[in-house]
């Protein structure tokens, strides 16, 4: 049984370093019924120096530390603050300004010893933590510029991957009932359109309401810090817990920060994981045991062509069957001149590389 740490020496393992000790990663993490985040890239690992044996772990995917497990005996032992220790400092090396974990809620004590402190919470389910809370105040301050007097102010959350008529729908249908609509973006640039792109087509193809403000993405709306991969078993449990701090992050900063008293989504008549997203969505938004001041949530019912709704990833299967133009009922105008211009520059590069 291990008394100190003093003997353990502490690794750090990235790129081939890692997929060497990688299967004895997802051992260790399986002792403390968790399982690997493939999307991290890098774990500091504890190993004993007698056999090399890992006994405490945690790893970065870009700002947020997933996959954490420290080996019972060694619980109390200090270990805990030296390994998070290390990994800020690699996070914080990597030219990030904050760091965020999503923890099961019994443990987030734990991480108060390391530095982090809980935006959000779900008693007894999770905890959402930052480490530097001076980084979203900047951003709420930046948001509370845009503020905007008015009894109704209505809110959309849109990847837009692309831009289309059912987005542009759903914004009209918000710009009409309220006297003024936030619309924020997705930061994530993980689409098939880049995040530039996806901010510039939303831009044009809103230009026209006036009462319309359309906001950058941020680390604090649905991002790849809200998905806790590496401790929930199911994927329905995945999607549920991010939904819903999703929801609360939205409830306890955002909205205050705009006064908006309303969010505005689009039904989901195919897809259950977005189905199910609305319906979690509507009880942390609207649920007044999370906020005195609640969130309404408001379905539009999708517009359809051709008795199909009208959906960005059909718009990306007739752009991948290079059907583009078919695509010109499906989106405004600005994003259909984005996609005629982007295709004609395509073929023109094609047809000079084929003739040279």
């Amino acid at each position: 049984m291990y008394r100190n740490s003093d003997d353990i020496s502490i690794s750090l393992l990235s790129g081939s370093d890692l997929e060497r000790k990688k299967h004895d990663i997802i051992d260790f993490l399986a002792t403390g019924d968790l399982r690997i985040d493939d999307q991290v890239t890098t774990f500091v690992v504890a190993l004993s120096q007698d056999n090399e044996r890992i006994v405490a772990c945690a790893g970065l995917d870009k700002n947020v530390v997933k996959c954490v497990c420290v080996d019972k005996q060694l619980r109390g032992s200090g270990l805990s603050v030296r390994l998070g220790t290390e990994v800020i400092m690699q996070g914080l090396s990597k030219g990030y300004d904050d760091l965020f974990l999503f923890t099961k809620y019994i443990n987030s004590r734990i991480f108060d010893g390391w530095g982090f402190k809980s935006l959000v919470e779900i008693p007894n389910v999770v905890s959402f933590m930052d480490y530097d809370s001076t980084q979203l105040e900047y951003y709420l301050y930046t948001l509370k510029s845009t503020l905007r007097a008015g009894e109704r102010i209505g809110s959309i959350v849109m990847n837009a991957n692309p831009f289309t008529n059912g987005h542009r729908y759903l914004v009209e249908q918000a710009s009409k009932e309220c006297d003024w609509v936030h619309v924020f973006l997705v930061r994530e640039d993980v689409s098939f359109f880049s995040y530039d792109t996806r901010l510039t087509l939303v831009r044009d193809g809103v230009s026209d309401l006036r009462n319309v403000v359309v906001h950058e993405g941020s680390d604090y709306i649905i991002s790849h810090a809200t998905f806790p991969q590496y401790f929930l078993k199911k994927d329905e449990e995945i999607t549920e817990q991010a939904s819903a701090i999703d929801a609360l992050m939205f409830r306890k900063y955002i909205a205050p920060s705009l006064n908006i008293n309303i969010r505005y989504v689009g039904t989901e008549p195919t897809d259950k994981t977005t189905a199910m997203y609305n319906v979690v969505l509507k009880k942390f938004l609207e649920d007044c045991s999370y906020s005195d001041k609640k969130i309404e949530l408001k379905e539009i019912e999708r517009v359809k062509f051709q008795d199909i709704a009208v959906s960005a990833s059909r718009v990306r299967s007739l752009i991948q069957e290079n059907r583009y133009r078919e695509t010109a009922d499906l989106v405004p105008k600005s994003t259909y001149l984005y996609l005629n211009k982007f295709f004609v520059n395509e073929k023109e590069e094609r047809k000079s590389c084929h003739e040279n």
